[in-house]
């Protein structure tokens, strides 16, 4: 008898520690807030904009690009690249004008939408918010990461609105006509690691030119900077180093320079390794 309850009592030891074994696995497999969502831990979401046809260029490459993106979000977020929204501009200074106003609306708001459902990014959060806006440079050799935007509408040749301004603030303020605003993301850093990866058309350029791209970036870093001044202020002092938001123009070249792959491979690219970047600043709490 007793060693029949010793036997028992042996089980039932054996039975608890593998069962207690179980759970220590399950909670150290468990996924973390941050991975709940695909996101293998990142910390940024990306906005990706590009334009349609204009004069001269009756099909452009950034809304094919777009497409491809949009094509890819589900594999693109298992990589750890989490797109939140993509927008294919009408080029003119109007439906850039309320294409960003509406976006940067929705950030402050606290509240971004997603592509084709109903739930809302919560600015509660940590995240950052990564504006890439994508235009091409129909004499474009290379795929230039644009360092500024100017506060200086003027266009070479009519938008799709018919709208030419010759020397106009895009800002609305006279006093700072041709002010250069500048991307808060280290170019330098970004391009270097991009030829290290063999992203050997990878260039830093300073000029957008004054046309749709210019204006767009213009007003996508005033609003930037704002929602950056804004968080800056709110927040508490454990987070009160948090950049909110960052906003970078991309020119791409046309098909016929550097294939659609081998674009779509850049910003595939350059989407991961901003991301890396802002996701590492926030573990170090810089």
């Amino acid at each position: 008898y007793f060693i029949e309850e010793i036997v028992q009592a042996k089980a039932t030891l054996e039975s608890t520690a593998d069962m207690y074994k179980t759970m220590a696995t399950m909670e150290a497999t468990k996924p973390t807030e941050q991975q709940e969502d695909g996101r293998n831990g990142s910390r940024c979401s990306f906005v990706i904009t590009g334009f349609g046809p204009f004069a001269g260029v009756p099909n452009n490459p950034t809304s094919t690009l777009i497409s491809c993106l949009r094509n890819n979000k589900a594999q693109l977020l298992e990589d750890g690249v989490h797109i939140r929204e993509t927008h294919i501009l009408d080029t003119s200074a109007d439906a850039a004008k309320f294409e960003i106003q509406g976006i940067y609306s929705r950030l402050c708001s606290d509240k971004l939408n997603k592509d084709g459902d109903d739930e809302s990014y919560d600015c509660s959060t940590k995240d950052v918010i990564v504006m890439l806006h994508l235009g091409v440079n129909y004499r474009g050799k290379k795929m230039q990461l644009e360092q500024c935007a100017y506060n200086d509408a003027t266009f070479r040749v009519p938008d799709n609105n018919g709208y030419q301004p010759q020397q106009i603030c895009i800002l609305g303020n006279s006093s700072s006509f041709g002010q250069c605003l500048r991307t808060t993301l280290d170019l330098n850093e970004i391009c270097t690691e991009l030829q290290q990866q063999g992203q050997s058309a990878c260039c830093i350029s300073q000029d957008p030119g004054r046309f749709v791209c210019n204006y767009t970036y213009c007003l996508s870093l005033d609003q930037c900077k704002s929602v950056n001044d804004s968080l800056e202020k709110n927040m508490q002092q454990s987070t009160k180093q948090l950049v909110g938001c960052h906003s970078l123009f991309l020119h791409v070249t046309p098909f016929a320079e550097i294939p659609k792959d081998n674009q779509l491979g850049f910003i595939v690219s350059l989407l991961k390794l901003i991301d890396k970047s802002i996701s590492q600043e926030m573990k170090n709490g810089t």
